[in-house]
């Protein structure tokens, strides 16, 4: 039975050629506020040989319950033990090593009364949350960096997130944020990826129009979970039919 699910699954896969965000992605952790104690954007204040201090401007509100917010450091300094070297999940300048003065997405949690790098530490290019990005727009930035950089820049509201097999492309809610054909020099705002005209004017500008890839990728998606639900029941109503027989 399970064989034949998972055949199921793979052709509806490739008919669609859609590809949801990966579950065990570091990027997908920190959506789901998943072994973390805090996400908040900062900067590098102090580096030593055994330990380094990040600072917190702002923290993402992904979980805003009293318990939640009792696990801040009240005076928002993190000291964190470098344990042999601690380098950035991604950069957004491309650097190997912290420096003072970086500005970053921090996520941390408390072990053993200390603060751990848990889903990440990621360089930004400044520490304005609402405007932050995690890779520059115009050298093909992979799609997590661009799921991240949303994420954050809505205060943790926008959060369901897929994109195409290709990688080239990522919707929210099934709308078309981003596309590597745009050619953009910059991203788009949180406004303007709110303003549907805008993204048809995005598609108008390079011919996208009759691009019906991204009318159907959702739709599609929907249809598949649905489809995979229904066989998984019939399947198991089958097999509990051919005991009772039996």
């Amino acid at each position: 039975m399970r064989r034949i699910i998972v055949c199921f699954i793979c052709f509806f896969m490739m008919l669609g050629n859609i590809k949801l965000v990966s579950a065990d992605t570091k990027i997908n952790s920190i959506i789901k506020n998943k072994n973390q104690d805090v996400l908040f954007v900062g900067t590098i204040s102090h580096i030593s040989d055994n330990y380094f201090v990040i600072i917190a401007k702002d923290y993402i509100n992904i979980e805003s319950t009293a318990e939640a917010i009792g696990k801040r450091t009240e005076n928002h300094r993190y000291v964190i033990m470098r344990n042999g070297g601690i380098s950035y999940t991604s950069s957004y300048h491309g650097k190997t090593t912290l420096e003072e003065g970086d500005y970053v997405i921090a996520s941390l949690k408390k072990t053993k009364g200390k603060w751990i790098i848990s889903n990440g530490l990621y360089e930004v290019d400044n520490e304005d949350y609402q405007t932050l990005s995690v890779k520059p727009c115009d050298k093909s930035p992979d799609v997590q960096s661009i799921i991240l950089k949303y994420f954050i820049n809505s205060d943790g509201r926008m959060n369901k997130f897929s994109s195409l097999s290709n990688k080239n492309k990522v919707y929210y809610r099934g709308k078309k944020i981003y596309d590597a054909r745009w050619n953009m020099k910059k991203y788009l705002t949180i406004e303007e990826i709110r303003n549907s005209e805008k993204l048809k004017q995005m598609d108008h500008k390079t011919s996208l129009v009759g691009d019906t890839e991204e009318k159907t990728s959702y739709k599609i998606r929907k249809w598949i979970m649905l489809a995979v639900d229904v066989l998984a029941v019939v399947m198991i109503v089958r097999l509990l039919k051919k005991r009772k027989k039996n």
